[in-house]
């Protein structure tokens, strides 16, 4: 017997092989691209098959000391290109295993050939072995076996490996997108993270049937401490994608990696750099290498237009003030869409932007609801004359196509097409399951409204329309519960609390209600409330309401307070002064419990065939 030492070393493993001299890994014949880093990833593992290659070891192989690198991406990121070359899984994997927090292991079976060999053999033949010239004989035939045998089992694991490829990679229904990190380390850059987080976000949620989490429920995870799987259990997704972005001057970079949440596995990281006036190139290359990733299929991308990086930075700023959800926040975001549009005057999402805030600022009352549908609209008109792929201009014109302008088909057109280019759009759904429950379909409209709960399940507004939507399918018992979670996130949300009192009192918990109202009223006024309440009873505090609503020039709000009070006359006369200005509001009198008194009345009917024209 004897041993040998091997130099010039081919490894083969199942139908591919690596050529250590030349640094080539082959299957069957052709040669298989593939980065420096994987390579050596890729020898380190064949080198001690079956064996632990710890993330220590790793380091210093691919990168040596004193090289500075983001190691863990990078290392994920080699990995990630290497399983790709091999078509392995992270899941299921047939070649390289990983080992949590510890490093990787090669486990299939491994040969190694080498072109030189020093050998010490043991050259006495056994008394029944076959002569030279016989085994000369047989050797080609035995040869061409072998090959043919080889050959064979490499084919028949081609097509194993390419029927059953699809099957190895993660399925993925459901992601989130946790805010892009501001490597910059400047405060006055967050707004850019901020707005290129949610950019990706509307760039994926475009792009196939992924439900993908909305910007308003993963803001919640800046900064975070929390683990990848801990964000994936709260936002109920299947995989995160976590990155970071650096801007210095008039160029930007940005990393992502994507995780899968039951595994902790990364399975796929890459980085891009771009200057800033090709961004919206970063950002759809970027949501479509993700989305292929995951095996969604992607339609070709038209040519992306060029923005002016002043125009682009203002936009981001107009984003970042627009979802801060205050009064203010919508007054500076109406400022910097409208100097975007200034610097850019083609600049399309500016415009969707502005529609936006004009909308959303006038359903919370923070600019006059009139005002607010009629300049919305025409921001949207005109985001969707330069661009009409932009689905959440559809959305917001819809929106104003049905408050303002109680011209249905041309809502429910606008609707369509919104969820048609953006079904993930929490904001367009929740806004087409109001529209729903305007027109009666009350099972609909819940049904819009849980969806875009499931998409942006933090969102204060979503939460508390549903609540809405609960009230005016008379749903009362679930309204109340709706109201309840939606105080969870913020005790004070007035939206919320406003049809929680109408589901309280609807249900016949007056106690219950008056405390309500007492809550959020000032120590006098709660105190005013509790003794009316106990001498007169309920009706006169809505009387008082009537009285009150109407000096102060809310028409439909004092109509609902006389008409549950039964001052049928005084409720049809501000219900119609409400039409004849178009208040926004009178639209829901069809669905208003409030109004369910006046329903026989003719004068009411009359006006429900004005607004609703059959």
């Amino acid at each position: 017997m004897g041993n040998g030492v091997r130099a010039g070393r081919v490894y083969c493993f199942g139908t591919f092989a690596v050529d250590v001299r030349t640094g080539e890994l082959s299957q069957a014949g052709r040669r298989t691209p593939l980065r420096d880093q994987s390579l050596q990833l890729l020898l380190a593992l064949l080198e001690q098959p079956g064996e632990l290659v710890t993330r220590e070891e790793l380091r210093d192989r691919l990168w040596g000391a004193g090289t500075f690198v983001d190691f863990d991406r990078s290392l994920n990121k080699a990995v990630n290109h290497l399983r790709e070359a091999l078509g392995d899984s992270a899941e299921q994997p047939r070649f390289v295993e990983t080992l949590p927090r510890k490093g990787y292991r090669f486990i299939a079976p491994v040969t190694c050939s080498g072109e030189e060999v020093e050998a010490t053999v043991d050259v006495t033949m056994p008394a029944d072995a076959p002569d030279t010239a016989r085994t000369r004989r047989w050797l080609p035939l035995l040869i061409v076996l072998a090959a043919g045998i080889v050959i064979g089992a490499g084919i028949t694991g081609v097509r194993k490996w390419a029927a059953n490829r699809g099957a190895l990679t993660p399925q993925i229904a459901a992601l989130a997108v946790i805010p892009l990190e501001n490597l910059s380390r400047d405060p006055e850059q967050q707004y850019f993270a901020d707005g290129l987080t949610d950019a990706l976000i509307t760039d994926l949620a475009k792009l196939g049937p992924l439900r993908v989490t909305s910007r308003t429920s993963v803001m919640r995870y800046l900064g975070t401490k929390k683990s990848v799987r801990e964000i994936g259990r709260d936002l109920n997704v299947d995989a995160v994608i976590e990155g970071t972005v650096t801007r210095a001057g008039d160029r930007v970079r940005v990393t992502a990696q994507l995780i899968q949440v039951s595994t902790d596995m990364h399975l796929w990281a890459d980085s891009y750099e771009r200057e800033v006036s090709h961004i919206l190139d970063l950002q759809r290359t970027l949501a479509t290498d993700i989305a292929r990733r995951i095996n969604v299929f992607v339609k070709p991308i038209d040519r992306v237009q060029v923005v002016k990086p002043e125009a682009y930075g203002l936009y981001l700023k107009g984003l970042y003030a627009f979802h801060q959800y205050t009064n203010r926040g919508w007054q500076q975001a109406i400022e910097h869409f409208k100097e975007a549009i200034a610097n850019d005057q083609g600049f399309a999402p500016a415009y969707a932007g502005l529609a936006d805030t004009y909308i959303v600022a006038g359903t919370y009352g923070a600019i006059p609801t009139e005002e607010a549908l009629t300049r919305g609209k025409a921001a949207a008109l005109k985001a969707l004359q330069l661009d009409d792929s932009l689905a959440r201009a559809h959305y917001a014109l819809a929106t104003a196509n049905a408050w303002y302008d109680w011209d249905w088909p041309g809502a429910e057109r606008e609707f369509r097409r919104g969820l048609e280019l953006n079904p993930n759009d929490a904001l367009g759904r929740n806004w087409y399951g109001g529209y729903l429950s305007l027109l009666g379909r009350h099972e609909e409209a819940i049904a819009e409204h849980q969806r875009a709960r499931d998409l942006d399940p933090l969102s204060l507004i979503v939460n508390a329309n549903l609540t809405r939507a609960l009230y005016w399918a008379r749903r009362y018992d679930d309204a109340i519960s709706q109201a309840r979670r939606t105080l969870e996130l913020d005790p004070q949300f007035g939206v919320a609390l406003f049809w929680l009192e109408g589901s309280l009192r609807h249900k016949g918990l007056l106690k219950e209600a008056v405390a309500l109202r007492q809550s959020v009223a000032t120590a006098e006024q709660a105190e005013k409330i509790a003794l009316t309440f106990q001498r007169a009873g309920f009706e006169e505090l809505l009387r008082q309401g009537g009285e009150r609503f109407k000096k102060t020039g809310m028409l439909e709000a004092a109509a609902r307070c006389y008409a549950q009070v039964g001052e049928t006359d005084e409720a049809m006369a501000l219900l119609e002064a409400c039409a004849e200005r178009r208040c926004t509001n009178v639209v829901s009198l069809n669905v208003e419990p409030d109004f369910d008194l006046l329903r026989s009345n003719p004068r009411f009917q009359k006006l429900v065939l004005q607004i609703w024209p059959r």
